[in-house]
């Protein structure tokens, strides 16, 4: 079995691979969205592995770029997203030989450590290889509809299931929204991702998967959000939040988006709505119309391994010194 780089030529070869390893799913397997979530991130492209036997790609193993802001240092990451075995070749270490010469090549490439959000199927092996769980991402929710979406549960908790259309409602992007923050001077004591027009087009205006909308008064705030639809509720997930003018008052962005958000959520049916509980703590003062129920750690479960943290790696466990959205860590 040959162990090598990704080429461009092995695309068709690559989507194939993924389709008889993991089939359609709910993300669809293509060479568009594949060039959009591997090729074309502002970051760079991702770090791709190969396996190949007798000619044929037996396995995959890739891991997307990412870079973190805390105190006007960037810290260079890498996100451990796509991998696929032929089905057969499953069980035959594939998965983990690819992923140990993965984090060789990223630990001697300068890369500080990976960071993802494994299910429970796949969280066992990560930890076998070193990586440590953070824990669960805090969230915080505010429940517009509580008695209804109670009801829903009891009585009719297939609401939604079967609905394949994204539910957010077409909104376009323009150069104003994307060059709102041209200049924007980011400052954070906590990791957060780097923000740039560029990273907003790729990530947001330009995602082939989903659909996003966003709030801004295109100087001061611009908040961005997706329509999540589940077997009995429809959720708002608030997935990331640039407050654009650091001088801005926050009794004005609190009130303009409270004026914004809620009129939305009434007319697209929305029963509760979701935050990054990291977000929320670093801009409380701007979503006091999110109510009082507790940040609770309901989101994914974050790992971490360590390539070239040292020993500073230990504050990557301690959530408080993260500000990550919900855009960083959901599924795409």
């Amino acid at each position: 079995m040959l162990m090598r780089p990704a080429s461009p030529e092995d695309r068709p070869a690559i989507i194939e691979l993924l389709r008889q390893s993991l089939g359609e799913s709910s993300i669809p397997k293509s060479e568009a969205l594949w060039l959009w979530k591997h090729e074309q991130n502002p970051f760079g492209p991702s770090y791709v592995l190969v396996a190949e036997e007798a000619g044929k790609l037996i396995g995959l193993r890739a891991f997307m770029q990412w870079e973190w802001l805390r105190n006007d240092k960037i810290y260079k990451a890498v996100r451990a997203v796509d991998t696929a075995t032929h089905p057969d070749y499953q069980g035959k270490g594939i998965f983990k030989k690819l992923t140990l010469q993965q984090l060789e090549i990223c630990r001697k490439d300068g890369v500080l450590f990976v960071f993802n959000t494994p299910n429970l199927q796949s969280r066992p092996g990560y930890l076998k290889m070193g990586w440590v769980m953070q824990g669960k991402m805090p969230l915080k929710i505010a429940l517009l509809k509580p008695f209804a979406m109670a009801r829903t549960r009891l009585f009719n908790k297939e609401k939604y299931a079967g609905q394949q259309d994204d539910p957010s409602p077409f909104q376009k992007w323009p150069h104003e929204v994307l060059n709102s923050l041209e200049g924007y001077v980011q400052k954070t004591e906590q990791l957060a991702t780097v923000f740039s027009p560029q990273y907003i087009s790729w990530r947001y205006a330009n995602n082939p998967l989903f659909t996003y909308n966003y709030f801004t008064d295109q100087e001061n705030f611009l908040l961005i959000t997706r329509i999540k639809m589940h077997a009995y509720t429809k959720e708002l997930r608030l997935v990331d939040f640039i407050k654009l003018n650091p001088r801005a008052d926050n009794s004005y962005l609190d009130a303009t988006l409270k004026r914004q958000v809620l009129p939305f959520c009434t007319r697209h049916q929305i029963d509760f709505i979701s935050f990054s509980g990291q977000q929320y703590r670093a801009n409380r003062a701007c979503f006091k119309w999110m109510g009082l129920l507790p940040i609770r750690p309901l989101g994914p479960i974050i790992t971490l391994k360590d390539l070239n943290m040292k020993e500073d790696f230990r504050h990557l466990l301690d959530t408080k010194n993260w500000c990550y959205s919900t855009g960083d860590l959901e599924l795409f």
